[in-house]
């Protein structure tokens, strides 16, 4: 098969397009024909980079961290999947030798590790998984389209409801709104009844969230934003923030966005990741933080459903060739795009 490799950490052009040995299903693992997989700025661009250390990256190495495709080869003892079938996977791989994945809990290894960080990813036209991590597709749902949505949309339900609790008629407000994490959630937050703000560092990227449902925006490198959130809310707060960034500059406003026994939910940190807390403001208004990196089957399965009913769509930057993939991963450094650029192994 053909995969775009790397042996060394470096800038774009370490990566080579080349052919290597087919993958073999093992017992509980399927193989995937990818025909889509995103380029993440961390988790690929970053990590072939070498500015990912602490992961324990091993060389030579495939990146792709969400792949979707159709399975090719069913190894022993899987019963959730067949060839034939459209999936895309998970990137939570379990180790499937603990005691948790012995009992079949896959969900709660405790040896797991991130497909395209911590094994070879999808950025190949093969690649073998254990078959608990493939979810179904409907035959409406395009493997680009699944590929993106499914990078954010359990995390988004998963922080919107199972931690941040959001009811019908809230308000929230969502921090680097065009990001995909950040699109995802403004869509999501719309489908159950929320009112949605959504804040973002420039007017074409404010324009981004609003075309994808938000209620009001607001450029938050012009304006001030906890005043004009106050102002749109009648000199009431918001009842919860969805920050993705960490930025010490917006960070701080945000949260002062919030009303009495409101609800901060974060699991980013690409502004740098150490903020200022008013310690203050935080007890004397009852503020509740909360940071979370997980999901569950059902914000899967949430996920799946509303992109299928047309409710959650991605924003799809650019689709290249695998054998372009250098191309890609330079379009990603080099600009800021507010969609996902994709790699499609099947057309070469």
């Amino acid at each position: 098969m053909k995969a775009a490799l790397y042996e060394r950490f470096g800038p774009p052009n370490v990566l080579e397009y080349e052919d290597i040995k087919d993958p073999t299903a093992g017992t509980q693992e399927i193989v995937v024909k990818v025909h889509a997989v995103t380029v993440n700025r961390v988790l690929d661009c970053a990590v072939r980079a070498g500015e990912q250390s602490q992961r324990g990256v091993v060389l030579p190495h495939i990146g792709g961290v969400d792949p979707a495709g159709i399975v090719v080869e069913v190894g022993d003892d899987v019963y959730n999947v067949r060839v034939g079938d459209r999936v895309a996977l998970l990137s939570r791989v379990p180790c499937l030798d603990c005691a948790r994945c012995r009992a079949r809990e896959f969900n709660k290894c405790t040896n797991s590790r991130m497909l395209g960080v911590g094994c070879w990813g999808g950025a190949a036209e093969l690649v073998k998984v254990p078959a608990s991590v493939a979810v179904k597709l409907p035959e409406n749902l395009k493997f680009a389209e699944a590929a993106a949505v499914l990078r954010h949309g359990p995390m988004a339900h998963h922080l919107l409801f199972d931690v941040g609790d959001l009811k019908e008629g809230e308000t929230v407000l969502v921090m680097g709104a065009a990001g995909g994490l950040g699109l995802t959630g403004i869509q999501i937050a719309k489908a159950a009844g929320a009112t949605v703000i959504a804040a973002a560092g420039s007017e074409k990227r404010v324009d981004v969230g609003c075309k994808y449902g938000a209620d009001f925006g607001i450029n938050y490198a012009k304006e001030d934003l906890t005043e004009v959130v106050k102002n749109y809310m009648h000199g009431e707060g918001i009842h919860l923030v969805f920050e993705n960034i960490s930025n010490p500059e917006t960070w701080p406003k945000a949260l002062k966005c919030l009303r009495k026994h409101g609800r901060l939910v974060t699991a980013g940190a690409h502004g740098g990741g150490k903020v200022e807390l008013d310690c203050a403001f935080l007890y004397h208004q009852n503020i509740r933080i909360f940071g979370s990196t997980g999901n569950t089957d059902k914000n899967v399965n949430d996920t799946v459903t509303l992109a299928s009913a047309g409710k959650l769509k991605a924003r799809i930057e650019k689709v290249f060739p695998l054998s372009e993939a250098v191309a890609a991963h330079e379009m990603m450094e080099r600009e800021i795009v507010s969609g996902k650029i994709i790699l499609d192994p099947s057309a070469g």
